[in-house]
């Protein structure tokens, strides 16, 4: 049986909204929490990537393992490649800390598709979601052999299965927050 895990990226830079995403608030909960208690009645083990611990002392108090970013201005692809580096699992659920409405039913109906054949599975909607999908610990030595700048430059040389059909709310669960009008529109004018 293969085993699953998750792992959160805080480490983008908030440009467009001015301030960590993480710690956003939706009905008065950051959404770090909100994500982070999501994944964990999910997975035993929930990674969260950083680009610095100390800008993220709040999420300790989290049954949470937490990485940080050895290279600077990578992006997602770094987080990715430190969450590979620690997990215990074959397989890491991955979210960015700015999707707040993620689904737990979602993400299970994603976990049935994990067989081991694929390096990725992600979902269809629109175009390729890959912040929200399953990425193999394989891919951990595919990012270390190459100089990846992004994950579609990663996706490009691995094995993708991509699911376009689903019973839960996929496009609730995929939404995620970059700007301030987003943030309005999520929490309706208020901090939630």
């Amino acid at each position: 049986m293969l085993k699953l895990g998750a792992l959160v990226l805080c480490g983008g830079k908030s440009q467009r909204i001015g301030q960590n995403k993480a710690y956003l608030l939706k009905n008065n909960e950051p959404f770090i929490d909100i994500i982070v208690n999501k994944l964990l009645e999910i997975f035993e083990e929930v990674i969260v990537a950083v680009d610095k611990t100390q800008n993220y002392t709040q999420i300790i108090k989290h049954r949470v393992k937490i990485v940080e970013d050895s290279k600077s201005f990578f992006g997602p692809i770094e987080g990715l490649r430190q969450g590979l580096k620690v997990t215990e699992n074959d397989y890491l659920f991955v979210c960015g800390c700015d999707m707040p409405n993620i689904k737990k039913e979602c993400i299970e109906e994603l976990a049935s598709y994990v067989d081991g054949l694929w390096d990725c599975i992600l979902p269809f909607v629109d175009k390729p979601q890959v912040l929200h999908g399953f990425y193999s610990t394989s891919l951990y030595r595919k990012i270390g052999a190459n100089d990846y700048f992004s994950l579609k430059g990663l996706l490009r040389d691995a094995k993708v299965k991509y699911v376009s059909k689903f019973n839960c709310n996929i496009k609730e669960s995929i939404i995620n927050i970059n700007t301030k009008e987003d943030y309005e529109n999520l929490v309706g004018g208020t901090n939630g």
